[in-house]
This record gives structure tokens, sequence and C-alpha cells, in this order.
């Protein structure tokens, strides 16, 4: 035998033997190698690991280690004894993951199978945590790594009984989960198969949920590990803060990039309290109620609200949060048959519902909203989402709500837009754009609306003498206001429905800056324009602002009736919070009205002057300027003195020199005509009478 020959013999000896040792081994189970796994393992994790009782281990096909009991430690610093301690336990993985784990990324197991399993896993606020196994060093991204994503990866997990402690200090977490159930039962619904209850605190919303799956409790389960596992039922059912939770349908996962679908119930205090710990900008609410489904997958959950009640509003939509995108971004469309005013109080500065304004506001007579944004979480997430509701109503019959309200909401980077904003109202429309950009210090605010073609009467039935609810409807009330019109340019006088009527046109274009509505109208600049065409005033009104005595009574007596408006117009300018009229006329056939001043939104306080001017005579008048004074929460009323002394006593001392017929001399008013438009011509400070 050549020696090419024997050294062919003696290679295909050597592999035999090692094939017949591989055969063995995977068929025994490789009994010889839990001491040095043990070693090897403990060195290689930095902690200790132990392998009780039964041991078997796969290498070659499907790689995987059953054993009665694995231990693997937990470093005294974290205040844990042990990482994991698992009875009867499968552990399966792939070679190709242990050696993407050796170079740095996250560590994925196949599959992890065990009758009882108690973990505790900790994490400190360097970022170092327990389960980063063989890692001396927080990795470089810890401050922005949650524990979903930082955990090991598996493709399923599975339990008899189990108990998983989660203390993570760095993302403010403290949770208590504990499993019961087995595998293999036949189970057709969530009622029977797998239980967990979890409690404690996620940030600083306190979780205490109950939850059954069936077969196998997708408690872990990564399905970028596992993309093909099944859905099996889940229901959800317990309490996140103060909110109340119903969650009834499928998963798949439920933790990293969780896949879901089923029906929801949800109802608590505010939305804010609920986005805020889950990074989600959500606004300040009334206690709301929401119904409809919900689904994640592929890292977007999507909402489909059938009914939301929030407050008295009745809205519905269609949302995706996306949860992967950076920013965060929540994009859809937000619908619904009624939005009331009241209940985005809150959200704009103020208190919402029927909640009283806070004691130190109401010292200080203040009415403007003071409570600040929560300006940081508009830079939390992005947003774009389009809004349309049937109806906005302010909550007092004394306006009649906005129909047809339509806007886009953007959130980019800290700016908040409401783009196309538009409604209708008693025949006219609305429409403008609002901004607030949280990036600035204080924080920038921004409006544009253009108000055209609204009938005032109509809008506003609290102008009406016998205002009260349900007294008629906007429609009803237009015609009628139409017709009393009419008849007032053709001389009729007929009953008063409204005290002022017309056409209103409006344009604003205001900026301000603070953190609350009070500030921002309190540093309030820009024009604001409001025009009246085509309309009437209450005689008896116009009669009261000149206090023309005789003139009243006798309208009095005969009923009050619209006088046709010549004009009304109020040209008004803010600068830094403080509001003039450069133009402000009121003009009909009995008497101008012209009125100066300021109101001072930074302090609430107001100094305003009304001079009326009659264009007739009238036998007994005490016309005087009228003083508008006080604050914004309290108004005062009142004359100017002096005027209406002199008049008084010229007419005591006329009286008692030539009789008591001559006192009434100096109160007559022979009135005057102006010629021209006093709507254009018209100084904004008033002339003394």
């Amino acid at each position: 035998m050549s020696r090419r020959t024997r050294a062919a013999w003696a290679a295909a000896g050597v592999a035999g033997v090692l094939g017949a040792g591989l055969v063995w081994g995977e068929l025994s189970g490789w009994p010889v190698l839990r001491q040095p796994i043990e070693n090897a393992a403990s060195q290689q994790v930095g902690v200790p690991v132990s392998l009780q009782g039964r041991f078997k281990l796969h290498l070659l096909w499907r790689p995987r280690v059953e054993v009665d009991r694995l231990r693997i430690g937990s470093e005294d610093r974290f205040g844990a004894p042990h990482l994991l301690d698992a009875e009867r336990i499968t552990l399966a993985w792939q070679w190709r993951d242990l050696w993407h784990w050796q170079r740095g990324e996250r560590l994925r197991v196949q599959r992890l199978q065990a009758d009882t399993l108690d973990a505790r896993l900790m994490r400190l606020p360097d970022g170092t945590a327990n389960w980063q196994l063989g890692q001396r060093d927080p990795p470089p991204d810890a401050q922005d790594t949650d524990v979903a994503t930082a955990l090991p990866r598996f493709g399923a997990l599975v339990m008899g009984q189990g108990r998983i402690a989660l203390k993570d200090q760095l993302q403010d977490i403290d949770l208590a989960i504990d499993v019961q159930g087995s595998e293999g039962e036949a189970v057709s619904d969530a009622a029977s198969g797998y239980r967990a209850s979890l409690s404690g605190r996620y940030r600083t919303l306190p979780l205490k949920l109950q939850v059954r799956a069936g077969s196998t409790l997708p408690l872990i389960q990564d399905p970028e590990v596992a993309p093909d596992a099944p859905w099996v039922p889940l229901r959800v059912q317990g309490t996140a803060g103060a909110a109340r939770l119903l969650f009834d349908g499928q998963a798949a996962a439920l933790l990293g990039l969780p896949r879901l679908d089923g029906a929801l119930q949800f109802q608590g205090r505010s939305l804010a309290e609920v986005g805020r710990p889950l990074g989600i900008t959500l606004p300040q609410t009334p206690p709301f109620d929401l119904r409809g489904r919900l689904s994640q997958n592929a890292g977007t959950w999507r909402l489909q609200a059938s009914r939301a009640t929030i407050g008295s509003s009745r809205l519905a939509g269609d949302l995706r949060f996306h949860q992967l995108a950076q920013p965060r971004r929540l994009t859809g469309e937000l619908t619904g048959s009624k939005l009331a005013f009241a209940d985005l109080g809150p959200a704009i500065g103020g208190e919402g519902g029927t909640a009283a304004p806070p004691a130190r506001q109401v010292a200080r007579g203040r009415v403007l909203p003071q409570r600040p944004f929560d300006l940081p979480s508009l830079k939390a997430m992005d947003a774009d989402v389009q809004v349309k509701i049937d109806e906005v109503d302010f909550g007092t019959p004394a306006m009649a709500p906005l129909r047809g309200l339509q806007t886009r909401i953007q959130l980019m980077a800290g700016v908040l837009r409401l783009d196309d904003l538009q409604a209708t109202v008693s025949g006219g429309q609305f429409r403008g754009m609002t901004q607030l950009d949280a990036n600035t210090q204080p924080a920038q605010w921004q409006a544009r609306l253009d108000i055209a073609n609204v009938d005032i009467a109509g809008w506003m039935p609290g102008l009406r003498p016998d205002a009260a609810p349900g007294k008629a409807t906007a429609t009803t009330a237009t015609k009628t206001l139409k017709k009393e019109r009419d008849q007032a340019r053709q001389g009729g006088e007929q009953a008063v429905q409204s005290y002022v009527t017309g056409v209103l046109f409006a344009k604003l274009d205001v900026r301000g800056a603070g953190r609350s509505t009070a500030d921002i109208l309190g540093s309030l600049n820009g024009p604001v324009d409001l025009t009246l065409r085509d309309g009437t005033i209450s005689h008896l009104a116009t009669e009261a602002m000149g206090l023309d005595v005789a003139q009243a009574l006798g309208v009095f007596i005969r009923g009050d009736h619209p006088l046709p408006l010549r004009c009304a117009r109020f040209e008004l300018q803010a600068r830094d919070g403080v509001m003039e009229p450069r133009l402000a006329v009121i003009d009909n056939q009995d008497s101008t009205v012209r009125i100066a001043g300021q109101v001072n939104l930074r302090d609430e306080t107001m100094a305003l002057r009304l001079v009326t001017q009659p264009k007739d005579w009238s036998l007994l008048s005490l016309r005087t300027p009228i003083t508008v004074s006080g604050t914004l929460g309290q108004p005062a009323v009142g004359i100017e003195g002096r005027g209406l002394a002199g008049r008084v006593l010229g007419a005591l001392a006329l009286g008692a020199a030539a009789g008591p017929a001559a006192a009434v001399l100096p109160l007559m008013e022979r009135g005057s005509q102006t010629d021209g438009d006093p709507c254009i011509s018209a100084a904004a400070t008033p002339r003394k009478p």
C-alpha cells in the first residue's frame, strides 16, 4: 500500500471518527459539553450561567438547548437576584444571529419556551442594563433607546407560568407582568389560553391591565424575527392612568413593532393625559369616550374612530400614527357632526367645559384665559390632519353655530398651523389661517381672518329683544330680518326684531406672542376692520345712546322700530395689546354715533367714549358723552357729568328767571345735517357737543 493510499485511509478514518462523534453528540445531546458551555457562557456574558438537571444540546440542525433549569445571573449593581431563572426550558437560536451579536448588533433568539420563567430586567440612569450581556458600557444611543428596542428580539416566547419585572430608570418605567397558561390547549378565543396581568407605571402613566390571549402569548415576539407568526385572539382590559381601556381582537406581537387589530373602547379625563407619556401630542380636553378599531402593522398605528365623544362634541375620524418616522408623525382625517367650542377651552388656555376659572384669575377680574400652553409637546411629533366638522357650537344661544368647518392642521418642527380655514354661518363665510410657532421665546402667534356676507342678526340671536334659547333658528331669523330691513327702508314702522341687523364684512391680520391666550392678546399688533352694510338699528337704542329723553319716551310709547343704517364701520388698530379705533362710527337717519378711546388687553381695562350727534330736533335732551370704563369682566357705563351739569344748571337758572316754560330751552336740541359719508370722513376722535 502506497504512502498516499495510507494517508487517504487515515483521513477517512479521522473523518469517520469525527462524523461518528458528531452523530453521537447530536443523538446524545452533548452531555460532555455542559460544563464547558457554562464556563464559556459565564466568561462571555460576564455573569454566572448555570445549566442544572437534564441537559440536551443540538448544534447542527436547528441549534437549541434543552435543560431542566437555566439561570443567568445579574451584576450586584443592578439590585436583581438574577436576570433569568427558568425551568424546563428550550432555547433555540441561529448561528448567524450569534455572529451578528458578537459584532455589536442586537441579540436575536429564535425561540424561548419554559414551563416557568422569572425575568428581572433592570436599567440604570446611565443607560447600562443587566440584559446587555457582555457589554461593560452603555450603547452610545442609550438615551434614545426604549426597552422594546433594547431587549433581545424573540421569534417566539412560550411559557406556562412566568413573571417579568421591568425597572428602567432611564425611561422611567416600572412594570410587573405575571403570565399564566399552557401551550397546546385547544383554544378558539381569548377567554382561554394564556392570561397575563400587567401593573406598574409607564413614565407618568399608571397601568393596570388584564390580558387574555389564545395559544401562544405574543408578549415579546418580534415580527422582524417571526414575520409569519400566527394571529391569536387577544383581549386587553384595564386602566391607563385615569382612562379605562378595552381592546378585543387579535395580535401577533405586542412590543417592539406590534401587530394587532381589534375593537377599541377608551374613556378618560383628557386626551393629553394619555398622549403625553407616549410622546404623542394631543390637546387638553374634557372627559372623552372613544369607540372604534385600532390596528398596528409595520410601525404604523391606525385608529378608525366610529365615535369619539369629547365633552359635548361628537367626532369621528381615521388617523394614522407613524411610530418609526423621525420625528413621529400623525396623519389622517378628523370628522364629526359637532364640535363644541367650550371643549377646546383647555387647548387654547381656558378651563373648558363647566370648570370655573382659577380663584386668582377671578380675584383680579380677568376673563382672558391665563393657563399656559403646553409648548414642549408641539415639538414631540409632526402632524398633517384634514378636519371636516358639520357644526361648531359656541356654547351660547347668543351666537348661532358655524357650519361646514374645514381646515388642515399641520404641526411641523414645533410650528402649529391651521391652513385653509373656512366655515359658513347665516348666509356668509369665514376664511383664514392661524399659526403658533413654539420655537421662539416667547412663542409667536399670528392669524388672518376674512368674514364676508354674514347676516349679523342671524349669526347673533342674542341681539334680539326677546333673545332666548329656541326662539328661532338662524334661517327663520334671517328671513324675518330681511323683511324688516325692506320695510324700514320704505318708511314702515314694524316692531324691532333685532337691535342691529345688516351684512357683516370683516378682516383681521394680527400677531402676538406669549405662553397663554392672555399673553398673546396682551401683545397683539395689527389691524381689525369691520363694516356693516344694508342694516338697521333700533330707534330706541339710538336715542338711548344720545340720552334724548323726549324722543326716547316717544319711541317707548309708540313702540320701537328699526332705523335704516347709512353705515357702520370700525377700523381698529392693535399696538402692544392696546386696541384703538382709527375710525368707529354708526350713522343712521336720526343720529351719528362716534366712538373713541381704547381697550387695553394687557390689563383688560377699557376707556371708551361715545358721542352722539342728532339730525333732528328734540324738546328734552340730556345729551352728553357716554363713557365705558372698568374691565372686560366688570365694565362700568357712565356719562360725562360736566356737560350734563351745565345743561341742567342752565335750565334751572332760566326757569327761575323767566318761568318754568323757559327751563326747557337749554334742554332743546335742534339737530344738524352733515354732508358726505361719515364712515369715510369721520375722525377717530369724536367732537364734543
